[in-house]
């Protein structure tokens, strides 16, 4: 199995240096198709890219050990569902998982070009196959198919850490936004390389820059709810350089997005658009080069260091240099039309929104960087001091942005359209004051929220009564014909609505939290924290023997909870420890925890369970009162549902040359 697999990796990567050369050479004499040759080559890279994964996924399921990704990530008591997720554990997994997603989406941009594009189809399946070949580069140095050097009839087994139902969502769904980040970029240089930067680049790649930016969102939230739920980590975001890594592409396809609309509303922003593209691909390498880089002692969740370095910093430097050259070169096709708009418009709020975004991925870039350089970690008071201002203000852009125009706004009317929004502003700081929430930087952001959500639903509902009005309907009919033929718009709408409801369990975590760290609690002790008492009742102990020189001990403790008086059900906290003899020595090690959590929609209690004594059953544990948490994960899912309405608005073909050039905001 390791001849065959490494063989179709090193088949894939000569069939790609093949179509690459024959898209760019023949499409010079082949004007009206994309050249036969290359179109072959790209379904051919496509289909050994799947037939690798094939093969790895037949080697986890037959538990072949000679593979040593095998070997390491799974073994015969492995449950069934997690030897899937051995397809993207480890860093070559991930690699080959990551590759295949990129030679699969330009076989699938190929396949769906049409006449409108076809001139970008050389170029952008061109750029694809490159990307392809340096992550085919990056598998010839780090072999997923690599033998193991020794007999083995049986593995090391998937840590238990990842086996949990997230392992089988989050790595995959986030490594499938970052590989589709390819296309756009592709397009873009495409555009560029052709010296026609026009629409058409923007409307081939929508569903792909959408599809993107929602499983890169959706992934990061997957994460943040596997620290928190599964890890013990106490919270769901630490400013972790591999955080910041899903984090800071995720914020300039935010961007991009945006500036798609107002450039195929306005013809403005076009130069946004191309850069944003290039950079948001640009910074997903360097995630993945941060990923690989970052030591393991200032990062919780890096891979081992490898000495991929070299091929990163090539490749980032061929694309920095390349892109810089192309948008240089070719910067008079990237003037945007021209336009009177006001100075207080809709298209400048827009451009203000791109700028703080912009500012707000620098500073979190910084912040990461700056552990590699200096071997020092970054304090999470630098990101979060200088981003949730930051945050706060793309937010109520967001809302306010709903009310302006491309004219001069009537002062007046502005006025009295944002009294109902200010009034919800209101509405959301009274109950936060009645709970005691009274600090300035927790009363101005729900401030905030509140103008947004308000602002959003009152647009939402005058858009339902100017319906019902003009076409004479009902407010059920008038509200679902026109959100199915707005589905991007109001998908739009719903997205910042999850937004506001995340950004409000952000802060009540965040800020009205209370904690008791490494707490040693004896048996029949109680202990209080905000209103709560915990009361330990003692250990139960689950040995179990995994070798006659190894045995695991899960070690359960027992908490009875009460608030105010009223018992609530008891919490039980876990933790597994390894016993290893060896050289006449036990040796311990902890490699799994279960933390206990009690939610409703006010407040998690959350208990992580550190250690104990085998003699006096002392434990080491923290308490924590997390408020609105849930609401966090709640928004995710409204997320989710937003990204999917506007996913599924099919991407405009561009019109004839003698058609009207004219894009609605629903077409977005």
């Amino acid at each position: 199995m390791s001849f065959f697999g490494s063989a179709i990796l090193v088949l894939a990567c000569v069939v790609a240096v093949y179509s690459i050369a024959s898209a760019l050479l023949d499409s010079r004499d082949n004007k009206y198709s994309f050249p036969k040759t290359a179109r072959i080559g790209v379904f051919v890279v496509a289909g050994l890219m799947t037939l690798a994964e094939i093969l790895m996924l037949i080697s986890f399921i037959g538990h072949d050990f000679s593979l040593a990704q095998v070997y390491v990530n799974s073994s015969l008591d492995t449950p069934p569902a997690y030897l899937l997720a051995g397809l993207w554990a480890g860093n070559a997994g991930a690699l080959l998982f990551w590759a295949w997603i990129v030679a699969l989406s330009g076989a699938v941009v190929l396949w769906r070009s049409n006449n409108a594009n076809k001139t970008l189809m050389p170029y952008a399946v061109s750029l694809t196959l490159f990307v392809e070949i340096f992550f085919l580069v990056l598998l010839f140095i780090d072999p997923p198919f690599k033998a193991l050097t020794f007999p083995a009839t049986d593995g090391l087994g998937l840590s238990l850490a990842l086996q949990t139902p997230l392992m089988l969502f989050h790595p995959p769904v986030l490594l499938a936004g970052y590989a589709l980040t390819v296309v756009p970029f592709a397009l873009a240089v495409a555009a560029l390389c052709n010296r026609c930067v026009d629409k058409t680049w923007v409307l081939t790649a929508r569903r792909w820059l959408v599809a993107a930016w929602l499983l890169l969102g959706f992934g990061n939230i997957l994460g943040m709810w596997w620290a928190y739920e599964v890890l013990g980590w106490g919270g769901y975001w630490v400013w972790d350089p591999v955080e910041n890594a899903g984090l800071m592409p995720w914020l300039l396809l935010t961007a991009l997005l945006h500036s798609n609309i107002v450039y195929l509303r306005r013809g403005m922003q076009k130069i946004w658009t191309v850069l944003l593209a290039i950079a948001s691909f640009w910074m997903v390498i360097l995630g993945a080069f941060i990923t690989r880089a970052m030591p393991a002692d200032l990062s919780n969740h890096t891979f081992a260091q490898s000495n991929m370095t070299p091929v990163f910093t090539i490749f980032l430097l061929i694309v920095l240099a390349g892109s810089a050259y192309l948008v240089i070169d070719r910067r008079h096709c990237l003037n945007s039309e021209p336009c009177d708009d006001a100075v207080l418009s809709d298209s400048n709020a827009f451009a203000l929104f791109n700028w703080i975004i912009l500012a707000s991925t620098v500073v979190i870039l910084i912040g990461t960087l700056t552990p590699l350089i200096t071997g020092a970690s970054t304090s999470t008071d630098y990101f979060n001091q200088i981003n949730l201002p930051l945050f706060m203000a793309v937010i109520l852009l967001s809302g306010l942005s709903l009310f302006l125009g491309h004219e001069r706004p009537d002062l007046n009317k502005l006025c009295r359209q944002l009294l109902l929004p200010s009034a919800g502003g209101v509405l959301a700081v009274v109950p936060a004051v009645i709970f005691g929430w009274t600090h300035w930087y927790t009363l101005i952001p729900l401030f905030v929220l509140g103008v947004t959500l308000s602002a959003i639903l009152c647009k939402w509902g005058r858009d339902v009564l100017s319906r019902m009005r003009g076409c004479h309907e009902n407010v059920c009919a008038a509200f679902w014909r026109l959100f199915n033929v707005n589905r991007n718009r109001y998908g739009g709408y719903i997205v910042h609505i999850a937004v506001v409801i995340m950004a409000l369990g952000i802060i009540g975590s965040s800020a009205y939290s209370s904690e008791a760290r490494l707490l040693v609690v004896a048996v029949g002790e109680s202990v209080e924290l905000d209103g709560y008492r915990f009361t330990y009742q003692g250990l139960d102990y689950r040995p179990s023997n995994q070798s006659p020189w190894e045995m695991w001990i899960t070690a359960i403790a027992k908490l009875d909870v009460e608030h105010n008086g009223v018992a609530m059900r008891s919490m039980s906290p876990a933790g597994t420890w390894s016993f290893v003899y060896e050289d006449g020595e036990i040796v311990e090690s902890r490699i799994d925890s279960k933390v206990a959590i009690h939610s409703n929609l006010l407040r998690d209690v959350y208990v992580i369970f550190h250690d104990f004594s085998g003699d006096t059953e002392e434990i080491l544990i923290t308490l924590m009162i997390n408020p609105l948490v849930q609401w966090i994960w709640i928004g995710g899912l409204i997320l989710l549902l937003g990204g999917a309405v506007s996913f599924s608005v099919p991407s405009r073909r561009m019109p004839d040359d003698n058609a009207q050039d004219d894009v609605s905001a629903g077409d977005v």
